[in-house]
């Protein structure tokens, strides 16, 4: 019997039909991902390809130029062979600064500072040492595979035409400091490979840095540059013109270092507050924080880094007899016509004596200016009182800073009510008396004492001092800034009463203390001497400090000053000659370029108030 079998399906009929739907899926899983790549995320995978065949190279830019108040460059740039070393990678491999030491012939110590001071970015260049000879760049940089973390760069670098004379007031510049960082970031700029780290490079640093170049190099796959693809060049900083007349600057110094002397020199225009000179003595060599011998400066004795002109008090010595006629105003009692008695001194309490530098017997004020009586100004300062006596100090400006542009100053002293209390102190008799005669708790700056010689000069009226004049474009074609005078302090008094001390300070000079050894011919000007005691004064082999604070022309000042010179001796011996050398060059360089009638107002009125004949 036969069997008639019904056909059966293929077994394979499902996956078939399963194959080209799977197939389809896949294929637009796939047409998905490809339009993701390259179409969404295009722009991203674009940059990235960019990114992996180019690099960015910046250049750092120049740094504006620096100018006196007459047109000298006093700060410039030039190319310079540099040494840079990655800290990171040399803390790993502490042979290679020897190595690198042994090529530029210097003490490894130094780079090593240098890569300490760079340490807070372990993983960036940071200049070791600037101004390589071409054989030591060219060896170092032949040596690259064997000094790892160690490279040579050519770049544009600060340097100074005179780097000793304007030490203190420029500053330096070198790679920045984690405080660096933080204070130029606070500005609202990035900071540059180099900034300024003190003075003027540091105050206008926003100014002096300028723009960094960009230079985009493409690579092939070994990183190797092939080409450049991009530049953008470097914007340099802005130029700076100083208030400051550079032969001032340097005769002040080398006055100073000429007769070894230590101290300072401030002097200004008064009519503006400009600062013609400041100079601290003694000073060093700036290129020492950029490759010299910073440890011999930082063991001299006679502690070069400070700034005695801003950054250093004095008790004011007889130059506060300024500031007691003031106090004696204020309260009243001021008689020019009235005498007290000089025996030599004045006593105080049973034992104390007060010693004046002569036995003057019945003296009047003119006369106890011109030959600096103690026992005067003690008996006139008693009769004003503390209170009056610490309120003409704070009105002339003493206690606080001028606010001159570079920062960095210090107070001063006047022993205010606050200030004994703080110290748990007593006020006697004798400190009034010591009060009176620029002694005892009071102390101002150099800067302080210019200061109040521009404001007697001015009857009563100084300005703020600055150093910057104009701030112009980098070309130096534009002024962005022109720096305006402005007011600092301001003492009320009457025109007669400034007509009468101006008198007593032309004395001074005429026929009192400063006599011989101030007067320049054909000049009538004013002046006080001070002889300061000191702690250090006790060893009988140190002097007082010498002081001396003046204006010239009496009739028209054009410059006010401070000289202060540290265990000299008396004021009159010592400070008067280099104050007369400086105002003699000064005004002699000046006379055929001061314009008339530029005074400001408040100084126009001193200048014509008609000053008598010293008496």
């Amino acid at each position: 019997m036969s069997v008639i079998h019904t056909p059966r399906k293929p077994e394979l009929e499902l996956r078939i039909l399963a194959f080209p739907v799977v197939m389809g899926v896949l294929l637009l899983v796939l047409f998905m991902r490809l339009w993701y790549f390259q179409v969404v995320k295009a722009p991203e995978l674009v940059e990235k390809a960019e990114f992996s065949r180019t690099i960015e190279v910046t250049s750092p830019a120049p740094r504006g130029l620096i100018y006196d108040r007459n047109g000298e460059l006093v700060a410039g740039v030039k190319p310079e062979i540099v040494i840079t070393a990655v800290p990171n990678v040399v803390k790993k491999n502490p042979w290679v600064l020897d190595r690198v030491a042994q090529i530029l012939k210097v003490d490894p110590r130094k780079l090593e500072l240098k890569v300490k001071d760079a340490s807070w970015r372990p993983f960036l260049p940071s200049t070791v040492y600037v101004g390589a000879s071409i054989k030591d760049g060219a060896m170092i940089s032949e040596s690259h595979d064997d000094l790892p973390g160690i490279g040579v760069a050519m770049q544009p670098m600060r340097y100074y035409p005179d780097s000793l004379s304007f030490t203190h007031l420029l500053g330096y510049v070198w790679t920045p400091s984690k405080d660096d960082l933080t204070r130029i970031e606070g500005l609202g700029r990035k900071p540059a490979d180099y900034v300024g780290r003190t003075g003027i490079e540091r105050a206008y640093e926003t100014s002096l840095m300028g723009d960094p170049g960009a230079e985009k190099q493409e690579i092939d796959a070994k990183r190797r540059p092939v080409r450049i693809a991009e530049r953008d060049s470097a914007n340099p900083g802005d130029q700076l013109v100083l208030t400051i007349d550079s032969k001032l600057q340097k005769f002040a110094t080398n006055y100073l270092k000429d007769h070894q002397q230590v101290g300072g020199v401030v002097a200004l225009d008064p009519r503006t507050g400009e600062v013609l000179c400041l100079v601290s003595s003694p000073t060093f060599d700036q290129n020492v924080f950029t490759g010299g011998d910073l440890k011999s400066v930082l063991d001299n004795e006679e502690r070069p880094l400070i700034d005695r002109a801003i950054r250093s008090s004095y008790s004011p010595g007889s130059t506060f007899k300024i500031v007691t006629s003031i106090a004696a105003y204020y309260k009243g009692v001021f008689d020019p016509d009235k005498y007290f008695f000089c025996a030599g001194g004045v006593k105080v309490g049973r034992h104390g004596f007060v010693k004046c530098l002569g036995y003057h017997r019945n003296i009047g004020y003119y006369d106890a200016m011109a030959k600096s009586c103690n026992s005067y100004f003690c008996q006139l300062g008693k009769e004003a009182g503390e209170d009056s006596l610490r309120k003409a100090a704070l009105d002339v400006g003493f206690g606080v800073k001028e606010g001159i542009d570079i920062g960095g100053e210090v107070n001063g002293v006047v022993p205010t009510e606050a200030y004994i209390e703080k110290r748990h102190l007593k006020w006697y008799t004798g400190d009034t008396f010591n009060f009176s005669i620029g002694q005892g708790y009071v102390s101002a700056t150099p800067l302080q004492l210019a200061n109040l010689a521009a404001l007697v000069a001015n009857s009563g009226t100084n300005y703020v001092p600055h150093l910057v004049k104009e701030i112009r474009s980098a070309d130096g074609k534009g002024a962005k800034t022109v720096v305006q005078p402005q007011i600092c302090h301001h003492v009320d008094a009457s025109p007669k009463f400034w007509t009468e001390l101006q008198t007593a300070l032309i004395g001074v000079m005429d026929h009192g203390t400063a006599s011989f050894t101030g007067k320049i011919p054909g000049v009538v000007w004013a002046g006080k001497t001070g002889s300061v005691e000191h702690g250090r004064a006790k060893d009988e082999q140190m002097k007082t400090h010498a002081v001396f604070v003046g204006y010239a022309p009496a009739e028209n000042p054009r410059i006010a000053i401070c000289v202060l010179i540290e265990n000299a001796g008396h004021g009159g011996d010592v400070a008067a000659p280099p104050a007369r050398d400086i105002v003699e060059s000064y005004l002699r360089e000046s006379e055929s370029k001061a314009p008339a009638n530029t005074l400001p107002a408040a100084s126009a009125s001193a200048a014509n108030s008609g000053l008598p004949n010293a008496r």
